[in-house]
Order: structure tokens, then C-alpha cells, then sequence
């Protein structure tokens, strides 16, 4: 008896000791950080064509946070039966206590086929290791799009012509060409105002000098520089009938500076004011022509006649002077004065 109650004394101890041992084991505050893996979505159950997300959450120890990755992600752009995965973004974070990093991945899917299904469980290791955790298994419960049988399908609608304009069959360089265009002609114009402003001007600012005054002037001159008495007979005499051509031309319009001396002699006694003195021209334009054309030398007092003749021609000829106007205030003087004597 001593016996057996020595043997159960022992065997519980050992129960006791093997109890408490497991305890420790299991206690949090011993235990180690270990690697995990997570899939969640913002809706398990959607329509076709309707969109959620996909978080995935890898949690690591801090020790082993660089070599610990997820073997198996989504790609983009793919296909998982009948689920497409669109866009994804990573973020890393730690917990507050500083003993785990999360890193998370999030999937923006869309559904086109009903029915449920199901995504392969995400696996994770550390480094090289082979030691690999699993994540839950992900289900989707996609749901058919009811129909009305009632409602009349459509077709396909054909390809709309976009809305345009007329403008927009031109290239946008065509508005900085016409634009050029536009400054180069307002400028053009500008210039050609000024320009044509300037030639008014000195159109206006021209002063008209009468025939008889421009004739007078110029004889005045020629005598001046004594072209005959230097020997410069020719000069002297294509000079003087020049004033004599211009002053006819200003004077009566006959248009001398194109005739000859004979088509000159016979306009001036074809003109009521000149036939008197077409004779008394005549001599002037015969010594002229001799002089000018056959190098004939004439006499000084030839020279003197000829010049005396150009001015007697021009002072006969001269515009006769506008007679006054009376005064109004002079024609009834006289009357007043006559009513004062009477």
C-alpha cells in the first residue's frame, strides 16, 4: 500500500511538472513573433461587372522583415476565374510596438462571370527558407445581373461621330499662320498712311508759282551767270528756249516741251493770244536751232537781241492783273453824301 500511494504521489507530480511546463510553452509573454499572411475584401459578394478590393497583409518579426516576401501575388492585368486584377498599390508600416512590420497590398478587381470563386491560399517565407505560412482561402460570390425578358434587346449601336466644328478641320499652326498674316498687313497699312500722309503734306506745302513769275525768275537768273558772254553759246540758248517751252506750256497750255520749232510757231499763231507775237518768236527759235544743232557762233549782239525778245514775248503775254473790287462801304459814301446835300 505504501507502496502504490508512493507511486500515484509520483506520477502526479510528474502530471503537475508536465502541466506547467505546457503552460509556459503556451503563455504569450513567452511567445515568439511568428510570420503571417492575411486576404481580406471590402465585399464578398458583388454583381458582375461590379468592382471591390483585395487587401493582402504580410506581418513579419522585425529580425526577419527584409528577407520575408509573398511568393505568390497577383499579377496585373490578369485573369483568376473570371476575376481581372486592374490596379494594385504596396504600403509598408510598422505596429506600434515595434516589434512587426506590415506590409500591405491592395488589388482593385473586377467580375464579369457569376458563381463563386475561390482564390488559392497566399504563401510566405522568410528568405530561402522553406518553411512557408498560408493564408485563408478567399471566396467571391458573384451574382447574375437580372434581365427583363419583357424589354427589347438593342443592338450594338454603331460608332457616333464625334462633335466638331467647322474650324476644326484646320491645323492649329493655320491660326498662328493667319495671325502673322494679319499683323503683316496691319503694319503694311500703317506704313503706307504714313507714307501717303507725308506725300499729302508736301503736296499741300507745295508752293505754285505762276508762269509769268517762274519765267521772269529764270530769265533773271540766266542773265545773272553770263553763259553767252563766256562762250557758252549753246547752254545759253537751250536754256532760254527751255523757259521759253515751259512758260507757253504753263501759260497757254501748249504742251512745247515735246514740239519742234516749227510745230511751235505754227500752235502760237493758231492761239487768238499769240498770233501777234508768233512772228516776233520765230527769229528767237531759228537762232536757237542754228546754234544748238549746226554749232553756229553767234554775234554778241544776237544773244542780247534774242534775250530782249524772250522778255517782250512774256511781258506781252503776261496774265492781265484782276481789277479791284469796290469796297461796299466806299459805294455808299457818295450816296449819303448826296442825301446829306439834299
Amino acid at each position: 500500500m505504501i507502496k502504490q500511494g508512493n507511486k500515484c504521489r509520483r506520477l502526479g507530480a510528474a502530471a503537475v511538472l508536465a502541466a506547467g511546463a505546457l503552460c509556459l510553452a503556451s503563455s504569450p509573454a513567452t511567445a515568439a513573433p511568428r510570420l503571417g499572411v492575411s486576404v481580406t475584401s471590402d465585399s464578398t459578394v458583388m454583381e458582375m461587372g461590379d468592382r471591390t478590393n483585395i487587401h493582402i497583409r504580410l506581418s513579419a518579426p522585425v529580425s526577419v522583415a527584409d528577407s520575408a516576401r509573398i511568393v505568390n501575388l497577383p499579377q496585373l492585368d490578369s485573369e483568376v476565374a473570371g476575376v481581372y486584377f486592374i490596379s494594385a498599390k504596396a504600403d509598408t508600416t510598422k505596429s506600434e510596438s515595434g516589434d512587426m512590420v506590415f506590409t500591405d497590398y491592395n488589388y482593385l478587381v473586377q467580375a464579369f462571370d457569376p458563381g463563386m470563386i475561390t482564390f488559392d491560399p497566399i504563401a510566405a517565407v522568410v528568405g530561402s527558407s522553406t518553411d512557408t505560412t498560408f493564408s485563408d482561402v478567399l471566396t467571391l460570390k458573384v451574382l447574375p445581373v437580372d434581365v427583363d425578358s419583357l424589354e427589347t434587346i438593342n443592338p450594338i449601336a454603331g460608332v457616333v461621330a464625334p462633335y466638331s466644328r467647322w474650324y476644326d478641320i484646320f491645323p492649329d499652326w493655320t491660326v498662328w499662320v493667319l495671325l502673322a498674316i494679319a499683323v503683316l498687313a496691319l503694319a503694311g497699312a500703317v506704313i503706307y498712311f504714313i507714307t501717303h500722309r507725308k506725300q499729302i503734306i508736301v503736296e499741300r506745302r507745295k508752293v505754285v508759282i505762276p508762269p509769268y513769275d517762274l519765267a521772269m525768275s529764270r530769265l533773271n537768273d540766266l542773265r545773272a551767270r553770263k553763259l553767252a558772254e563766256s562762250g557758252h553759246d549753246k547752254q545759253y540758248y537751250t536754256e532760254l528756249v527751255d523757259i521759253l517751252r515751259q512758260y507757253l506750256d504753263g501759260r497757254f497750255g501748249i504742251n512745247a516741251m515735246e514740239m519742234t520749232t516749227t510745230q511751235i510757231v505754227k500752235a502760237l499763231r493758231g492761239n487768238q493770244e499769240t498770233r501777234m507775237t508768233a512772228e516776233q518768236m520765230k527769229p528767237v527759235l531759228d537762232i536757237a536751232d542754228f546754234v544748238k544743232f549746226a554749232k553756229v557762233r553767234p554775234m554778241p549782239e544776237d544773244n542780247a537781241k534774242s534775250f530782249a525778245t524772250a522778255v517782250d514775248f512774256i511781258e506781252q503775254t503776261k496774265p492781265a492783273p484782276e481789277p479791284e473790287k469796290e469796297d461796299d462801304s466806299d459805294a455808299i459814301k457818295p450816296g449819303r453824301r448826296a442825301n446829306k446835300k439834299q
